[in-house]
Order: structure tokens, then sequence, then C-alpha cells
């Protein structure tokens, strides 16, 4: 894969924003930083494989961030927690996502199904929105940040619920379709350039993933993604770092003692008391961080500063994720 990586960085061009420089000598130093992030990921987890669409989405977190470090820390978190299931040797359980889309789409749109059924068109057209967020498929900076300041906070599924409220959202202009394959493929695959209120779809996909959790469409469609899917493992991983119950972790512990982590190399947990007190420290200092970064966010929002929202989200769900790999050691 390193000979892939060496091909899409120099392609990877700069988000179009009048807050960034565009010249060059940007663009290239940039393109030196995305390296060294999606390097020190496949470096830190060899058990991930690179997939094409993995830079554009780095180079939003190398954007937003400004440096490397941060940024690598941002992608570490979202490679094993968010996009875990495009980070395996194929991209089977990223092509049972886009089954679950069809399956989703037959109870928001039976309309759209059907003409989608009937053409016999795959879902391939939304694989570079759930590839990449969104990124390749957009060229606005603002909108990139606020639709990854929503994915960060949801669960790995939720980019799908947004292909869906995309579909949802262009109903009308998709039925007028001329009834041809190569037309109905080519001009879905275009639909989120012709998006003008995002927020619209961020709540839309919300309330879709709330009416039709992964677990429902899976049971609907008889469509199962695998136990150790970024998905399936969701309620038991990363959603357990609730800020209102810090101590939470704890129960994960008994899980990994006596073996391997099913997500990473090697898993050790310290026991001693010492360490117990570290860790109780430790985690005090990320909740006050956490509230405090809470509040920011709410700020943030309130005010519509998509960068600063971007940012502290990111800043917020890095120290969840610190937190859970300085207790389960997922880290070397």
């Amino acid at each position: 894969m390193a000979g892939q990586v060496a091909l899409d960085i120099p392609r990877t061009g700069l988000p179009k924003s009048v807050e960034y420089r565009t010249d060059s000598d940007a663009t290239k130093r940039r393109q030196e930083q995305l390296k060294t992030v999606v390097t020190s990921v496949l470096r830190t987890y060899p058990w991930l494989s690179y997939y094409q669409g993995f830079h554009e989405l780095t180079m939003t977190y190398v954007s937003v961030f400004g440096s490397s470090r941060p940024a690598i820390e941002a992608a570490k978190m979202t490679a094993v927690f968010l996009v875990r299931d495009s980070m395996s040797s194929d991209l089977d359980n990223v092509l049972q996502q886009l089954r679950l889309l069809y399956v989703l789409l037959k109870m928001i749109s039976p309309e759209i199904h059907d003409l989608l059924t009937e053409l016999d068109v795959p879902a391939f057209f939304a694989i570079s929105w759930v590839l990449t967020w969104f990124a390749h498929d957009l060229n606005e900076f603002s909108t990139i940040c606020r639709i990854y300041d929503f994915l960060i906070t949801m669960p790995p599924m939720q980019v799908v619920y947004m292909a869906a409220a995309v579909i949802k959202r262009s109903e009308n202009a998709v039925l007028a379709y001329e009834r041809d394959f190569a037309v109905v493929h080519t001009q879905l695959s275009k639909l989120p350039g012709s998006i003008v209120d995002w927020a619209a779809v961020i709540d839309d996909s919300y309330y879709m993933q709330i009416d039709y959790p992964p677990t429902k469409l899976q049971h609907i469609g008889k469509c199962y993604l695998p136990k150790m899917s970024a998905i399936s493992t969701y309620e038991s991983t990363w959603k357990r770092l609730d800020p209102a119950r810090p101590l939470a972790v704890e129960s994960l512990l008994p899980q990994v003692r006596n073996g391997r982590h099913p997500l990473a190399t090697a898993v050790a947990a310290s026991s001693d008391a010492a360490g117990e007190k570290r860790k109780g420290n430790r985690m005090a200092g990320v909740m006050d961080l956490t509230n405090t970064a809470q509040k920011a966010r709410n700020l943030a929002a309130e005010h519509k500063w998509s960068l600063v929202v971007a940012t502290v989200a990111s800043a917020t769900m890095l120290m969840y994720a610190w937190l859970m790999m300085q207790q389960l050691q997922l880290h070397p």
C-alpha cells in the first residue's frame, strides 16, 4: 500500500477556503504533513489497510489542525473506531453497509428504491461518500467541517444515514431522471454537490438512525455485518465512554485481561494500586477537559463557527479515544 499512498498524496489538493493559502508552497507543506499522518497511522496499526480515500479524509484533519501531531491522533482514532471497516483487507464490510443503504431507502423512499432496483443500479455511486465522509464530493471546506463535526460524534454508520438523507432530500429530482442505468448512476453520484441545506441533511440522518438503527436495518434486510465490524463493536467500546459515567470504561477491562483484544495486536491491563491511582487522576483530568471542550463547542455551534466547531469536536473525540486507549492499552 506504500506505493498507493505515494501516488495519492501528491494529487491531494488543499480544501477551498478563504482561510487557507493555496499556493504551491502551502500545498506542498500540507502534502508532507498528510504523508506523515497517513504513514504514522499505518505504522502504528499495521493490521489496518490503506484505502483510496483515506488521504482525503485525513487531509481535513491536517487542514483543521494545521500541524501533523494533532492530526495524527485524530486520524488514529477515526481509523480504529469509526472507519475501521474501510481499512480491512477488502471492502466487503463497506459493501455490506451500502446494501443496508438500500434497505434504508426502501423504508424512507420506496419509489426511489423501486427505481434503483428496477434498473439494477448498485450503490457504488455512494462509495466515495462513505469512504471520505463526502470530502471527495464537496468543494466548500466549511461544509466539509460541519459534516465531520457531526460524524466524529456519531456511530460509524452515520455516514450511510447521511447518504440516505441526501437521496431523500433530492427525491423529486431523482424520480425525474431518465430511466437509464448510466444516467441514473451518474446523476446520483453528483447529488452531494447539489445539496444546499446540509444542516437539514444532518438533522434528517440523525432521526433516521433513531428510527432505523443498524441492528434493525440488518434484521429487516437480512444482511448482517460481522461481529467485529466497527458498527457492531460501537456499543461495547466507543459508546461506553460516557462523560456522565466516566468509570464505565472499567467494565471493558475483563474482556481483555486474559487475552488479546480483538481490535489490536496486543493488550495488557495493569491492576497495581499505583496504576489504578494514575488512571483515576488521568481520567479526572480528561473529564475536566471534555466538559470545557463541550462548552466551547456549544458556543461555536451557536455562532456557526465551522472550523472552530470541527476543531473542538475533534479535540473532544480525541479525549474520549485517548482515555479508552490508555485504559485498554491499544497503542504500542
